[in-house]
């Protein structure tokens, strides 16, 4: 399967795995690239504490968030929000996959302009690196200590979820899946029409694909994965 898909279908993604580094775990380093050309390190921020979201032009998941996540910036002035921009959750006809990083780089500054992103951007490699060991979903939140240890990460970001984390961030924090009913329409379509008419229908099309999958997620959640032993909060605790 191609990283960079043409169209949006609900088999692009795989919501029963989540690779990367899972909360208690070293944060894996990456070179990403600013808006301005520049390389920069995941270990250049190290002895501060970062949000990291992942997200793109056309991702309704991760605009949703923008707002919300201003107010929880402003009440957490010690600690670094970046945007990890990735590719585009729903392409079409109007702006498609990225063909190379220049390209990427001008999705990214547009996402910036048209929805009045307030955080750093760092865009991830042409084929996604950094997005794939993280566990490739469109709009994930890691939360890291001045360590660069990982103390929360989840498949989808809300900033409620990443205001209680960073009050409590001496904790280690093991819900990695939150249940989701969607962006509302007033995000949604606007954001899918970035990426064409196409883009809005395949994701129309994929609706019942995406909520049988999601279903599937939360059952599974429910009745698995156990919290974190407490020999490991423990040992997060010495550290």
């Amino acid at each position: 399967m191609d990283y960079n898909y043409e169209r949006y279908k609900m088999s692009n993604y795989d919501l029963t795995r989540f690779d990367g580094p899972a909360a208690g775990e070293e944060m894996i380093d990456f070179k990403l690239t600013k808006l301005d050309g520049k390389e920069i390190s995941l270990s250049d921020y190290k002895d501060k504490w970062l949000v990291l979201e992942t997200g793109s032009l056309t991702c309704p998941m991760f605009v949703k968030n923008i707002n919300p996540l201003r107010d929880v910036k402003a009440k957490h002035p010690d600690v670094e929000f970046l945007v990890i921009y990735v590719r585009e959750a729903h392409p079409g006809s109007r702006r498609g996959p990225t063909q190379d990083l220049e390209q990427k780089i001008a999705l990214a500054s547009e996402m910036k302009d048209s929805f009045g992103e307030h955080r750093e951007i760092l865009v991830d490699g042409i084929d996604g690196a950094m997005h794939q060991a993280y566990g490739a979903l469109p709009n994930m939140v890691y939360v890291v200590n001045p360590d660069g240890k990982v103390i929360y990460r989840c498949d989808w970001a809300f900033a409620k979820r990443i205001d209680k984390v960073l009050q409590n961030r001496d904790t280690l924090h093991t819900e990695e899946h939150v249940r989701i009913v969607g962006a509302t329409p007033w995000v949604t379509v606007p954001v899918c029409l970035k990426g064409g008419w196409d883009a809005l229908w395949d994701l129309a099309k994929a609706m019942p694909f995406i909520a049988w999958a999601h279903l599937k997620q939360d059952i599974g959640i429910l009745f698995g994965k156990p919290a974190i032993h407490p020999a490991d909060q423990a040992k997060y605790n010495a550290d």
